[in-house]
């Protein structure tokens, strides 16, 4: 049997404690047997600890009215009121000729068929006939209990996060 070592953005994930229960119990019990990962864990710990310590620094406060200015006339211009060369590449792109919009109807089209081939494997699965021979009354209770399981494990979240 091979290990399965979580990779950085799950371990990144964990040590944030921002990844769902089953995959932070399942990583924690991997670090426990794994030293390697313990030491890559450790380094992620080092550079966050770095990050905290480094001075936040604040925006002009009118760069955000600058910024929406720029927005709604439509063109950003450098401190030499010329256009940057990015903008000189993006608005050379946008003018190209197979940048140009497709018609209407080819969206319509690709939806449609989109729509048809969704449909086709319903069908053919077997969920549409599945559908069809649900009993309301299970199903209503399943709803039901699904839902009252939900606000539990909601409920002891928000106590977890509030606590």
């Amino acid at each position: 049997m091979t290990i399965m070592h979580p990779n950085d953005q799950e371990l990144l994930r964990f040590l944030n404690k921002s990844c769902s229960e089953l995959e932070y119990h399942r990583i924690g019990r991997h670090m426990k047997a794994c030293a390697p990962c313990r030491r890559r864990l450790s380094e992620f710990l080092d550079v966050e600890l770095m990050l905290e310590q480094l001075a936040v620094e604040q925006a002009p406060t009118e760069l955000a009215d600058r910024v929406m200015s720029a927005l709604r006339s439509g063109t950003a211009h450098d401190s030499s009121d010329r256009p940057s060369s990015d903008q000189l590449a993006f608005e050379a792109q946008a003018s190209s000729p197979r940048h140009k919009r497709k018609p209407y109807w080819r969206t319509e089209l690709l939806h449609g068929m989109v729509a048809m081939a969704a449909t086709f494997l319903f069908i053919v699965s077997g969920v549409f006939g599945k559908l069809t021979s649900l009993d309301p009354n299970q199903w209503e209770a399943d709803v039901r209990t699904g839902a009252l399981q939900l606000f539990h494990v909601v409920e002891s979240v928000s106590r977890q996060l509030l606590s």
